[in-house]
């Protein structure tokens, strides 16, 4: 079956993404990349990001898609238990073509869905370099990945 874009009439505002271990690299120096958020995984391979001293799992609630609500809770715990869509844009599309959504607005994990982890980090400095980044990859790999399917979601300094 082939969707036509004018039989998409969902657009979705209130949805989540679990970003990619290498969403920084493309958008930072060398050197405000050495400081910037830590995607790692623990020996029993959990994924979690470090940033500053502060620790941020990077999936649970928000990647809970294709489970039933009795299931919610805070697995899947990796990359690799979930949807591909959940952190990759071109699966991402697949699923919005699937389930017939025009577009979507996507929070994010890693820096929280309101940046609560820049405002948070001791050097406010580094803190501001790395949440443009974040917006940077955000516009321009994830949103501009499909332009007109997602609605861009940036992160204001505060």
């Amino acid at each position: 079956m082939t969707i036509n874009m004018n039989d998409m009439v969902i657009i979705s505002v209130d949805d989540h993404i679990t970003e990619p271990p290498d969403l920084f690299d493309k958008h930072l120096s060398p050197e405000h990349l050495a400081t910037a958020p830590k995607f790692c995984t623990d020996e029993n391979g959990k994924n979690y990001w470090t940033y500053q001293g502060m620790y941020m799992p990077s999936v649970g609630l928000n990647a809970v898609v294709g489970r039933p609500p009795e299931e919610y809770g805070m697995e899947p715990s990796s990359l690799e238990q979930m949807r591909k869509g959940v952190y990759d844009v071109h699966a991402r599309i697949d699923d919005m073509n699937a389930n017939g959504i025009a577009a979507s607005l996507n929070f994010g994990t890693v820096a929280g869905f309101d940046g609560g982890r820049f405002h948070k980090a001791e050097n406010k400095e580094l803190a501001l370099i790395h949440l443009r980044a974040y917006n940077d990859w955000h516009i321009d790999e994830w949103c501009g990945a499909y332009p007109g399917r997602f609605i861009p979601c940036g992160i204001l300094p505060t």
